[in-house]
């Protein structure tokens, strides 16, 4: 069974592109408790791992991130959390977007997990999103 680092660190390599953790990480139903990001990206509306793998490598696709982690991991029971960095640049393809290819971007937050038999089985995402969202163009401020 791993301990509550060794499942957080690899939930930051998943979201660094190491798909292939997936299988060993995520289990075949889970629950995602994200905010929607545009029109297109709504991680709420995953069900299992095929959609959360979805969602990361579109991610991945579109915007080349590495995150890091900033807070923890911090465990307890049937849980784990922890802060987040992530930098990165745009490459362009979020429908609705308006920043060039090439646009810099970086974003903090926290996850929470919860882990059923050493998968996540349910995930809970706040991130800084609004200067994310005004980055890319997908809203304006000011």
């Amino acid at each position: 069974m791993s301990t509550h680092k060794e499942l957080w660190d690899r939930w930051i390599a998943l979201w660094n592109g190491d798909l292939a953790v997936a299988d060993d990480l995520l289990a075949d139903e889970l629950r995602v408790n994200s905010p929607k990001l545009s029109p297109a990206v709504d991680p709420s509306q995953i069900r299992d791992r095929a959609g959360a793998v979805a969602l990361i490598g579109g991610v991945q696709a579109m915007a080349r991130l590495r995150y890091e982690t900033v807070v923890g991991p911090i465990g307890d029971g049937d849980h784990v959390t922890g802060g987040w960095a992530f930098t990165g640049t745009y490459h362009g393809g979020m429908p609705g977007a308006a920043a060039p290819a090439g646009t810099p971007l970086t974003n903090t937050g926290i996850d929470i997990l919860r882990i059923e038999q050493g998968r996540v089985v349910e995930w809970w995402s706040a991130a800084e999103n609004l200067t994310l969202l005004a980055t890319l163009g997908l809203i304006h401020v000011g």
